[in-house]
């Protein structure tokens, strides 16, 4: 352990240590309470509200008092229960797919996503069934700002990985064609969530009929948001799904509870509940949160308006930062972020933020490249006119302050 000693001694001396914000109440309002004072929060991504929402919480505690507060078991033991099945077929409908398969969380739907699909030809060999398709590399194709989650998945995945640049469909059209003959996924999020912007989808669906690859889409900040209904990427751009466009999601974000999910045809669905580790080894999602995501789905269904006032509030945003000289990164999406540059620059603006009664973490590597720290904005269909007012005024004062406005 002297390493990991000496590691974090050189951290700490670099003032590169995360700073934990502890926050009593909830953490998920538009004001949070830390260490006794009420500050502005600009960094939940509880996009529509509803993780405090009353009937969600009273969806919750019934279920707590008929089920208890954990699942005890993985799917495949003893933790799949009747609200886990409804909010698989839940999910499914939503996502307009054959079936879904929920997740501990949305970390693990890709990262067992990916091993599944890669592994195939291993379980058939391990399972003594010969496969009539042999057992063809499989390479996957991520772009280059994609997920954590995404990148620790094509790792323990037995695949090649191959990056193309960040939202480049020439360059991913490149990697392709290098690759032809070979089992192709290509992974990308349908929206960045440290750049906010959107992937190029009508432009990879069409690439991936091309070369028949299949599609793994990270619609984690995307479900609930974008689209005509809500939907995602897919009906941001009016695209439909198939068997060969996978689509992940949590309900961390939106839905404001916790868990993932992956929306697929029917066969993928019952591949992965054989062949997808953390799904078969891990805790189930407790089924009191099953019951309050199936309340939050429901009542973002029935109150679109949420979702507009969420990106009514991102417009407004927006202008007002680009009247004050800043240009955020992103479009369309509830993810706001503002290049600083600067490690220590954009640690001391966020500081001076939160003293200010804002809190607007900084991000900054391994989050982000070298040199690319940033301040990230997220919004809140909760949050209120007179929040982004106040935000707007303390950042042209602390920007103002170190030469960013």
């Amino acid at each position: 352990m002297h390493a990991v000693a000496e590691f974090m001694e050189l951290v700490e001396g670099a003032g590169a240590l995360p700073q934990v914000r502890v926050i009593q109440g909830p953490s998920s309002e538009p004001a949070v309470t830390i260490d006794g004072r009420e500050v502005l929060n600009f960094c939940s991504s509880n996009y529509l509200g509803l993780a405090t929402h009353p009937e969600v919480k009273e969806s919750v505690v019934d279920a707590v008092r008929e089920y208890g507060v954990g699942a005890n078991g993985s799917r495949l033991v003893s933790g799949t229960t009747d609200l886990h099945i409804a909010l698989e077929e839940a999910t499914a409908r939503f996502k307009h797919t054959a079936a879904a398969v929920a997740f501990p969380t949305g970390y693990m739907a890709n990262t067992g996503t990916i091993a599944a699909l890669a592994y195939v030809p291993y379980f058939a060999r391990m399972a003594g069934l010969p496969l009539a398709s042999g057992a063809r590399e499989m390479v996957v194709l991520s772009d280059a700002l994609n997920h954590a989650s995404i990148v620790e998945g094509c790792e323990v995945a037995r695949a090649r990985q191959v990056h193309y640049e960040h939202c480049d469909l020439d360059s991913l059209e490149a990697k392709l064609r290098q690759n032809e003959g070979k089992r192709l996924l290509i992974v990308t999020d349908g929206v960045f969530s440290m750049d906010g912007d959107i992937a190029p989808l009508p432009g990879i669906v069409g690439l991936a009929a091309r070369y028949r690859a299949t599609v793994l889409l990270d619609d984690a900040h995307a479900t609930g948001v974008l689209g005509r209904d809500g939907r995602g990427t897919l009906e941001h751009f009016g695209l439909e799904g198939g068997a060969d466009i996978l689509q992940m999601g949590t309900y961390s974000k939106s839905y404001g509870a916790l868990g993932g999910f992956l929306a697929a045809d029917r066969t993928t669905a019952d591949y992965l509940r054989v062949a997808a580790r953390p799904y078969m080894f891990s805790g189930a999602v407790p089924p009191c949160l099953a019951a309050g995501i199936l309340k939050a789905m429901e009542i973002a269904e029935r109150e679109p308006q949420r979702r507009v006032r969420l990106l009514r509030n991102r417009d407004y945003l927006v202008y007002g930062l680009q009247e004050l000289g800043l240009e955020p990164l992103g479009s369309g999406t509830p993810i706001v972020p503002i290049i600083i540059g600067d490690d220590d620059s954009a640690a001391a603006i966020s500081d001076e933020l939160f003293r200010r009664g804002i809190l607007a973490p900084c991000v900054r590597w391994p989050a982000v490249a070298r040199g690319q720290s940033r301040i990230r904005l997220t919004l809140m269909a909760s949050h209120e006119r007179e929040h982004l007012d106040r935000l707007l005024e303390e950042l042209a004062v602390v920007g103002a302050r170190h030469g960013v406005v």
